[in-house]
Formats: structure tokens, sequence, C-alpha cells
């Protein structure tokens, strides 16, 4: 499976790079300030530089710089709106290479194509470098089956396969979830036998994730504005905590392509979220 399946699939979606951001963060459930901040970074009033973090590092430096070759060009421009630059995640921390120094030659000296199998980007070695910052993740993927097949085989989807370069573009809705699935599950073009029902529970179960998401967000924003009228929340902000981690388990349980634990994760969520909502609405709009 290769990423330009992905980038075609959230092409197709109608959602451009910015929004896919947002919507990602939105779905994690982050606060509404995060969120704001992640749309909008050193667009705050603050007046500070957001490349200050980067400072020093010359991979990035150079890279924001240069208008040529426009392969590399197009990469440095999805990093830069990703949610890995957001986090002060720098080229040198996937890619390899010596951010120190300022000569090309010796910068690229250590950095290997995707294609070499020594490469921290080759598929099989993908899950290991993701790792070392989205381990709850990686650690379910680690143990489907597809990652066996991808070890023994090199046959299988790995980390790139539906996150695309740098997560820059995101597969997460439940009609490109589904398509991903049946790129090789129910495809005429794939040796494996034709599987409907896999692309099918895939997006059923990325439907239950996206609500529970949906409404523990909603559930943080109303809890937000109770806590700012100064009214009773005793006990509240430990059910939305519970909401939350029956939200992670799903989210990292997806990772193991077990639509079953996974759905029963999210709805649990669901359920502690539509609870929380209710009672806070009752609490913020007693008349309505």
């Amino acid at each position: 499976m290769r990423s330009g399946t992905c980038q075609s699939l959230v092409l197709k979606s109608g959602l451009g790079l910015a929004s896919l951001v947002f919507l990602t963060i939105l779905l994690s459930g982050e606060r509404t300030a995060e969120v704001r901040a992640t749309i909008a970074p050193g667009e705050s009033g603050s007046g500070q530089d957001e490349m200050a973090a980067f400072r020093g590092n010359e991979c990035v430096w150079c890279h924001s710089r240069v208008s040529s070759p426009l392969k590399q060009t197009s990469r440095y421009a999805e990093w830069h709106i990703s949610a890995h630059k957001l986090g002060g995640v720098s080229c040198d921390r996937c890619h390899g290479g010596n951010p120190t120094e300022r000569d090309a030659g010796r910068a690229h000296q250590a950095i290997r194509p995707a294609s070499d199998p020594e490469s921290r980007l080759h598929p099989k070695n993908l899950a290991r470098t993701c790792q070392e910052c989205h381990q709850p993740y990686v650690s379910a993927f680690v143990e489907s089956r597809h990652f066996q097949k991808l070890k023994e085989a090199e046959v299988g989807p790995s980390c790139n396969t539906c996150h695309c370069h740098m997560a820059s573009e995101v597969i997460y809705t439940p009609e490109q979830t589904a398509a991903m699935c049946a790129s090789c599950h129910n495809s005429t073009a794939s040796s494996l036998p034709r599987q409907p029902e896999i692309g099918e529970q895939a997006a059923a179960t990325m439907q239950a994730i996206r609500r529970a998401s949906m409404v523990t967000a909603w559930a943080d924003r109303l809890l937000e504005e109770a806590q700012k009228r100064q009214l009773a929340t005793q006990g509240d902000a430990d059910e939305l905590e519970a909401a939350r981690r029956s939200l992670t388990e799903a989210k990292a349980g997806f990772h193991t392509f077990a639509p079953e634990p996974v759905r029963r994760h999210a709805d649990a969520a669901y359920q502690q979220g539509s609870q929380l909502k209710d009672a806070l609405r009752q609490k913020l709009y007693p008349n309505q």
C-alpha cells in the first residue's frame, strides 16, 4: 500500500490539509483554545516567531529557504502545517541526518532513502521510529496480523499507509477507512480473497470512534463553561476523564485491526460522554 492511495482518498474528501489538522485535533478531544492555537500558529497576537523552536536546526532552516526541487519543497510545506511541526518535531527526528551541520553534504550523510532496509522510514522500521512518540498506538499496531505480515514478507500496511507523510494527511472518516481496507481486501488487483465485510466493519468502528470523540469534546466544552460560571461540578471532571480513557483505548485499539473490542471501548466512551453532556446541559441551561 503506497501513501499515494492515502493522499488521493483525502483529496477526494474535499478536505484541505489545514482542515484535516483542525478536525484531527478536534476528534482527539483537545480543548477549544488549543484547537484555535493549532489553526493559527504564531497569529495569536503574542508576537512570537513560530519558528523560534527550531533555531539552530539547520535541516529546518535550510529547507525553509530553498525553492527546488519541487518534491522536497512540497514535503517541507506539508511539514510546516503538520502536527509534527506544531509539536516541535524536526526533520532529523524521523529522517536522520545531522541538524547541527551547515554543509549539506555532511548534514545528509546518515540519511537513507525509505526504500533502503536500513532506513528509519523503511516500512518494516517505521513502527519503531513512530513509537518514540506514539507509543500506545504503535504498541497496538505491532500486535496486529498486518504488522506480522509486514515483518515476514514486507506485504501489508505500515504507519504511512493511513497517516501518510508526517501525518499531514490522515485517513479518519468512515468512507476513507472503508476504501483503504477495500484496496486490499475487496479489490480485483489484490491477491487476497475478496472480503467486503472487512471494510464495512472498519467503517462502522470508525463511526463509533468519531461519535465518541465528538460527544467527549462537547462535554469538555460544557464542563469548561460550567466551571467558568462557578457551578457545582463535583465529580464531572472524573467522569470526563473516564470517557477520555475509554476513547483512548478505542483509538489505540483501532491499530490492532480487531473491531469488536475497539467498538466496545468506543461505545463506552460515547455513553459516558453523552451522560455527562446531558447532565452539564441541565446545569447550564435548566429551562431548555
